[in-house]
């Protein structure tokens, strides 16, 4: 287990077997695997109107939501041939966020998209700046460099991005919908 000032403890390595992420945590925070009792959680998280409008792939739909949590505890039992790992975020127990860590059609090589979404209740109280600040410490670690690929209408993740670094900005199109994107390298 390693350790730095922030009161951040991170767990290594991961299995390579499966695909359950590492267990990592900072001072009032725990990033694990998602058990089932999560799942109403969770889908609050999914339909909230923000996460909805910000999350690529949100439905908007309970059932579908149902769907992809269940598809979430059966990822950690694949095998699966890219980095794929998601995290509840919990602060005392109480499931407060999302996070996922993944190679995806926008990532290089040596590269691993954030994705996150925070609880409703939960949103303002710097949840995601401690998770950032401990992810930028992992990926020296991981041998990769985190993207976020985010709408530029989101600025609240914008704003949170920059107070991490971005290194370079790309602008990209959905094929689907037609619309602009951002590709955002964050800074080492």
């Amino acid at each position: 287990m390693l350790g730095n000032s922030f009161g951040i403890n991170i767990k290594v390595p991961f299995n390579q077997d499966k695909m359950y992420p590492p267990k990592l945590k900072t001072s009032r925070l725990s990033l694990t695997p998602y058990s089932p009792k999560d799942e109403d959680r969770f889908v609050e998280m999914a339909l909230d109107e923000a996460s909805m409008r910000f999350m690529g792939g949100a439905s908007g739909d309970e059932q579908e939501e149902r769907r992809l949590f269940k598809k979430i505890l059966e990822i950690y039992e694949g095998e699966n041939k890219r980095w794929f790992w998601i995290w509840g975020i919990y602060q005392k127990n109480l499931l407060s966020g999302h996070l996922e860590l993944k190679e995806t059609t926008h990532t290089k090589a040596h590269e691993l998209e954030i994705v996150y979404m925070i609880h409703p209740s939960e949103r303002r109280l710097g949840i995601m700046t401690e998770v950032l600040a401990l992810l930028k410490k992992q990926q020296a670690f991981w041998q990769k460099r985190l993207i976020a690929t985010i709408s530029p209408d989101n600025l609240a993740s914008i704003a949170l991005l920059q107070r991490w670094g971005i290194e370079t900005e790309e602008i990209l199109v959905n094929d689907e919908t037609g619309k602009e994107y951002l590709k955002l390298l964050l800074e080492k």
